[in-house]
């Protein structure tokens, strides 16, 4: 990925003070959506059960093996947008999109990214 120049960093910093709600990571590249803007962020505490082990599988997987009584606290978080709000939400990550593309930041690289974290993989068992 190129780093990104001034002049990207312009228009990204005036797309967000006219659309507010997020906070942009230049060095690693993210979106940053902060909890109550457009979403909102629960965490909910509960108790797992505790991995005893693993067990191998005739097909080269394996399978995981809990406990049935002992259980170990965990968390999980939600991310909430509200139905009403849907069409706001997708036009603005829209609008997000156009200006992204605009400046030449590339949105739609995941499979490429997967391919190249592959690659870099193979080339790092081979040598």
């Amino acid at each position: 990925m190129n780093r990104i120049n001034k002049k990207q960093k312009e228009v990204m910093e005036d797309w967000q003070a006219k659309h507010g709600c997020c906070q942009f990571d230049y060095k690693n590249y993210d979106i940053i959506l902060p909890d109550g803007g457009q979403l909102v962020i629960e965490k909910e505490k509960y108790l797992a059960h505790k991995i005893l082990g693993y067990k191998k599988l005739l097909g080269g997987g394996c399978q995981v093996i809990f406990s049935k009584k002992a259980t170990v606290p965990s968390e999980t978080y939600k991310a909430i947008i509200w139905m009403e709000e849907l069409d706001e939400t997708v036009e603005y990550l829209k609008s997000m999109k156009r200006m992204l593309n605009k400046i030449e930041i590339k949105t739609d690289t995941s499979l490429q990214w997967m391919r190249r974290q592959k690659n870099l993989q193979k080339k790092k068992t081979k040598n």
